[in-house]
């Protein structure tokens, strides 16, 4: 009897310890998931522990901006969907990543049925939604204008849920609120691109195109009109809605504050009260824009005397001295709007006229080595 006893207890462990069984195509509904560090998690894809195994998971139905340029195709993309700058991108990645980490503290359930996500990713990771009480992640951070209504939607209704059309036409209904409210990205959209790439997921969820009406467009101001809060002054804090002297106190002694979303464990300041100021504000100065002389210059040792690309925005003429057989521009750079301050550059003779006559027409790409002459970065143009 005693060895009957303990073989059952050896069977109860074995099953409640066991991991998921990965039946490709049968939903399984994973509950007491965490969250894992990994390098690879962001806003939509994360690692999470399940019982003794770890598993990588990837949201159904959203997509989050990219934290880096590894897949510039997909920047671009994002860009031209939330109509922003590209160089905005990757810094709007990262306010989602820091949304799903808070979203995921403490346990979730994970519901996948196994679908391959890996994409142009070698790590094997799975579709899945997550819920948390009675909130899916995609809705909220589509809710909170920190995703794109752009992604693989489920083929059928997950146990307990609902269909695909009717989960995806409430998504739309959160995009349209955020858009209207000018939350998180949308504060930041210049345009209305956003309904580009969306048909497929009408098409394959049955949804009508007539039922998805015009999207709100949304204005708003660059990265890098935003508030730093690890390194405003206290009165510049309080020029924030909601922020007197004692909460400006508070915040500054709360530094180095790693993500907006943590301003809420500041005693006095709510969830209400943030979302009255978190798209005026962010935790770093965004980098310079890219191809502009001050984005090469904050990296200088990187791309000294290599030959980079600049988009010019104006020549004029320089009265700087010159090596033998050159003559000096001051070629005046930006992207996308955005100034990227001036930089002299040296011409050799024979195509000076040329050159000048080219770079007339403004937004126009120059490639040249990034050099030093006399203490000062210049751009030489390179015989080839």
């Amino acid at each position: 009897m005693r060895m009957l006893f303990t073989l059952l207890c050896i069977l109860s462990w074995s099953l409640h310890s066991r991991a998921a069984e990965q039946v490709e195509g049968t939903w399984e509904v994973l509950e007491g998931c965490r969250l894992v560090k990994a390098h690879f998690n962001d806003g939509d894809s994360f690692q999470v522990a399940y019982r003794n195994e770890k598993y990588s998971f990837r949201l159904y139905f959203v997509d989050a901006p990219e934290t880096s340029e590894t897949y510039i195709d997909r920047v671009r993309d994002q860009a031209r969907y939330f109509s922003i700058p590209e160089q905005d991108v990757t810094n709007t990645g990262k306010l989602a990543s820091s949304f799903t980490q808070n979203f995921l503290r403490g346990e979730f359930t994970v519901i996948t049925q196994w679908e391959d996500a890996r994409g142009s990713s070698h790590h094997q990771r799975y579709f899945a939604l997550i819920q948390k009480g009675e909130q899916f992640l995609s809705s909220e951070l589509i809710r909170a204008g920190l995703a794109r209504l752009y992604g693989k939607p489920t083929e059928n209704r997950w146990p307990g849920g609902l269909t695909p059309r009717t989960f995806l036409a409430r998504l739309k209904e959160q995009e349209r609120k955020a858009q209207h409210e000018e939350d998180g990205i949308w504060a930041l959209a210049t345009g209305s691109m956003q309904m580009s790439g969306l048909e497929s997921l009408i098409h394959r969820s049955g949804i009508n195109s007539s039922e998805i009406q015009a999207p709100h467009t949304a204005t708003g101001t660059s990265l890098k009109d935003r508030l730093n809060i690890n390194t405003a002054t206290s009165a510049e804090l309080q020029e924030l809605p909601g922020i007197g002297q004692a909460y400006a106190a508070r915040i500054i002694a709360a530094r180095p504050i790693e993500s907006i979303e943590s301003l809420i464990q500041i005693p006095g300041i709510s969830a209400n009260t943030l979302a009255d100021f978190s798209h005026m504000i962010v935790t770093e100065d965004p980098p310079p824009p890219a191809f502009t002389f001050a984005f090469y210059q904050a990296n200088i040792e990187k791309y000294l005397n290599t030959e980079v690309t600049v988009h010019i925005a104006a020549i004029t003429a320089s009265d700087a001295d010159s090596p033998e057989s050159f003559r000096a521009v001051q070629a005046h750079t930006a992207y996308n709007g955005e100034d990227g301050g001036a930089i002299t550059a040296y011409i050799p003779d024979e195509f000076y006229d040329s050159f000048i006559n080219y770079y007339r027409e403004p937004n126009r790409e120059f490639t040249g080595l990034l050099h030093t002459r006399a203490g000062e970065v210049v751009m030489v143009y390179v015989r080839k």
